[in-house]
């Protein structure tokens, strides 16, 4: 099984006066390295000063790889310092390892993370070991000498598979040709005919599944301001909430202001989406909002971040603004609502004592009505390699299919004459096309 260690590329410290970092470049290695970086508290106090080392490089774990475990390590050793246990660390306030400490002698010290492998990707640059560089004695210059740190990962590499389509007909099919995917992949075939009227079939292995083929409608996108805005504990500032009332992400309102909560508090954005036909099918919901956070530092104190809600659940990630500055930030929904449902979703605006601001709401929606084909897509899960026929307007055999739950269900038609029942084929004269029934041929 293979096996990378990362590396860190970074440093963050709470004290750029009091903690003097020489030679940071030597820690950006894994512990085999026999070079440090020193560290020097140079106040005369025992107040706690923190140095994070961040920056590993999680890309170098392949996207598909199964990871089978992963231990956290630092190389080093201190003179002068007090309470010298490190941490593992989501940004500055929330810990995922237990403490390991420094000692006199140069060692490589172990951490136990409390974060899944799945964590730590997500933290990204936020993850970091934190050393506590405090002085033992106001009067004892502090030295911590750090050779380098790193995430030593086992990993495996699923069995790679072959995933073949091909395409008889007008249309284009998505991901096309022979393409290499691993097990567990989930993949999803797009089939768009050119003429829409053209019946689509298809088989995998050999086998018909066009009854499992789901057909899209013709996709609209409207795009919402927002209209209203309740508030939930917001201590300060509750009147700017409305600020972006009526504003677009890329038009926003321009202020510097910030509105903040005693403890946390969120302000909730809700949209007019009458314009929306009541029998859509919400096939996509992106949202851009312009705005800023209070201060740098992003923690349970210090929060301004967009979620979108259903009602009370959420349906997307969290995203925080990033900057004091106003920018753009982007959510994309995770799970989608009917439309009945779309009527009570909302993006919230989280704060903390130290909030931020919403200056600006794009709220995208991209809907179809089942009327109007426009394309096919069917999904499923690698476990092997398959070959997948996608025929678009062929002749051969005819054969009947009725639309079930969004999707054509292949039937067979029998008739009763003269008080016994018996299979027919010739389904054009019995029935006319509509909407929920198709005469199609089949390759023969």
């Amino acid at each position: 099984m293979p096996i990378v260690r990362l590396v860190p590329s970074t440093y963050y410290s709470t004290s750029t006066t009091y903690l003097q970092v020489s030679n940071a470049s030597n820690m950006y290695h894994n512990t085999d390295n026999t070079t440090y970086t020193t560290i020097q508290n140079t106040r005369t106090s025992t107040t706690s000063y923190y140095i994070y080392i961040r920056g590993f490089n999680f890309d170098a774990v392949p996207s598909h790889a199964i990871v089978n475990s992963f231990t956290v390590k630092l190389k080093g050793y201190e003179s002068g310092g007090y309470n010298q246990n490190m941490y593992l660390y989501n940004g500055t306030s929330a810990s995922v390892g237990s403490a390991t400490a420094l000692t006199t002698s140069v060692a490589t010290r172990e951490f136990s993370c409390t974060a899944s492998w799945e964590d730590l990707v997500e933290m990204g640059d936020n993850f970091g070991i934190r050393i506590n560089c405090r002085r033992a004695s106001r009067n004892t210059t502090a030295y911590f000498y750090i050779y380098g740190a790193e995430i030593e990962v086992d990993y495996t590499i699923p069995t790679p598979r072959t995933i073949t389509t091909t395409l008889s007909g007008n249309g284009s099919i998505s991901p096309s040709g022979s393409n290499t995917y691993y097990d567990g992949d989930e993949i999803e075939l797009v089939i768009t005919p050119t003429n829409k009227s053209e019946q689509v079939t298809a088989t995998r292995d050999g086998t018909d599944i066009t009854s499992q083929l789901v057909a899209h409608g013709a996709g609209s996108t409207s795009t919402f301001t927002a209209n209203n805005v309740e508030t939930s504990g917001i201590q300060s500032g509750s009147s700017y909430a409305s600020y972006c009332i009526g504003h677009t992400a890329e038009e926003p309102y321009s202020s510097t202001s910030n509105m903040y909560a005693s403890d946390t508090g969120y302000a909730d954005y809700s949209f007019d989406f009458s314009s929306i036909p009541s029998n859509a099918t919400i096939e996509e919901i992106v949202v851009k909002a312009y705005g800023h956070r209070e201060s740098a530092t992003i923690d349970s104190s210090h929060i301004s971040s967009c979620q979108i809600l259903n009602g009370s659940t959420a349906i997307s990630e969290e995203v925080d603004f990033p900057s004091t500055s106003s920018t753009m930030i982007t959510i994309e929904a995770t799970t989608l609502p009917t439309r009945s449902q779309l009527d009570s979703v909302v993006l919230r605006h989280n704060v903390g004592y130290y909030g931020g601001m919403v200056l600006g709401i794009s709220f995208t929606v991209t809907y179809s009505t089942g009327t109007g084909l426009d394309h096919y897509t069917y999904t499923f899960t690698v476990s092997a390699d398959t070959t997948i026929a996608v025929v678009i307007g062929s002749s051969g055999e005819k054969a009947l299919y009725q639309k079930s739950a969004g999707s054509y269900v292949k039937r067979r038609m029998y008739v009763k004459e003269n008080g016994a029942w018996s299979e027919k084929t010739n389904y054009e004269d019995y029935l006319s096309e509509g909407d929920n029934i198709k005469i199609i041929n089949i390759v023969s």
